[in-house]
């Protein structure tokens, strides 16, 4: 083993049984300041490259002990080794021995007899590309890294929320469950100012814990122990029944509810109890940021091959199209003269947008300051209760 040293701070290990060939290469590179370490074989080569971890590789193909296509499989299945550039000295017609030698794990070749003029220029380019190629993986192993540290994070921040939200319903069912019994008076008079204040007590109670129900299903939605109770549902009484629970709200804001329904909607195959959660959530949220004098439109309809649509507008306060990543996100609060007059910890859109996801659909928001939100669900084709010939029920 012969070894020469230069400035330049690369390093290049040449694998070659003809002396000639390693002396040629090493007269060459030495002019560009490499240092340069030889081999005569695989196998000494192998033991070389422990030694010193080259920058770059040179091989000749056919070496006797372990020739090129076996000394890039040995150092590919290393770790130390696994991205260093080999190239492979070969004929520049033989395609065969120059694919074998990319499957076996070759960087690139040079053709041989070697251009020893450009083989300093080829030197150096593949040492750039390396080096460039090594900085992108460290960066990818980095992001992989923080992708991770924050994927923990969010799972004991769920986790948390979960066993918090837990904690704090036997507390709270008990304050609504006392607070009903006294503003009902079951045990007998009470005056009427202590009756008004425990009914103010239980209204605050059932707020809170509807704030709470639903960190606790954000949390098992981020956790993906949310589950979906499949069954047959029709449609119609899912709008029917979210419909219901809408209206009051609505009528109690002096604005103007629409629905309309397609008719004849095949039935679906999901979650009645989340999918009524979803349209509620919409349509309170309308009615919610509309002002008095307003309207809310519910449209449910079904486009051929498309799947079912649940489309929610109102003509509220409406957003920019910055502020609509922020309705979607946790927690997200988009502060104006409207909203600063309900209550509400920006849960409900999120959730909402989970539930969705869950039963495998899209939530999309188009919106424009001062002329309303319009919200669209929109459920798969793969949905869509079939009989037994395929054929939409």
């Amino acid at each position: 083993m012969n070894e020469t040293k230069g400035p330049q701070g690369a390093s290049i290990l040449v694998v070659d049984d003809d002396p000639i060939v390693r002396s040629l290469m090493q007269a060459t590179l030495r002019t560009d300041g490499f240092t340069v370490f030889e081999a005569a074989d695989g196998v000494e080569g192998c033991r070389l490259y422990e030694e010193h971890l080259p920058d770059l590789m040179l091989v000749d193909l056919v070496m006797p002990h372990m020739d090129g296509y076996e000394l890039c499989r040995v150092l590919r299945a290393r770790p130390e080794s696994a991205y260093v550039p080999i190239v492979v000295a070969t004929s520049l017609d033989d395609v065969p021995s120059i694919a074998r030698a990319y499957d076996a794990g070759a960087t690139d070749f040079i053709p041989k007899p070697v251009n020893w003029l450009v083989l300093n220029h080829r030197v150096r380019y593949i040492l750039r590309a390396s080096r460039a190629f090594e900085e992108l993986r460290r960066n990818q192993e980095r992001l992989i890294a923080a992708k991770e540290a924050a994927e923990a994070a969010n799972r004991a921040k769920s986790e948390f929320l979960a066993n918090m939200s837990h904690e704090l319903r036997t507390p709270l069912n008990a304050i609504i469950g006392f607070s009903g019994m006294m503003s009902d008076r079951m045990f007998g008079p009470l005056d009427d100012k202590y009756a008004e204040y425990a009914g103010i007590i239980g209204d605050s109670g059932r707020h809170l814990l509807a704030i709470i129900s639903d960190i606790l299903d954000l949390s098992k939605a981020d956790a993906d122990r949310m589950m979906l109770a499949e069954e047959r549902v029709e449609i119609e009484d899912v709008v029917e029944l979210g419909s219901k629970i809408v209206e009051d709200m609505a009528r109690r804001a002096q604005i103007k509810f629409v629905s309309e329904i397609e008719e004849k909607l095949p039935p679906l195959i999901g979650d009645p109890a989340k999918l009524t959660q979803i349209l509620v959530n919409l349509l309170s949220n309308a009615v919610k940021f509309t002002p008095p004098g307003g309207q809310v439109r519910l449209r449910v309809g079904r486009r051929a091959h498309r799947g079912i649509t649940f489309q929610v507008e109102d003509t509220g306060v409406g957003m920019s199209p910055d502020q609509i990543p922020i309705a979607l996100a946790p927690f997200g609060q988009i502060s104006n003269s409207l909203t600063r007059r309900h209550d509400g910890v920006g849960l409900g859109l999120p959730l909402t947008k989970r539930l969705v996801e869950l039963h495998g659909g899209t939530m999309e928001l188009d919106s424009e300051p001062g002329k309303g939100t319009t919200a669209s669900v929109h459920l798969p084709e793969a949905r869509v209760c079939r009989d037994r010939h395929g054929l939409v029920l």
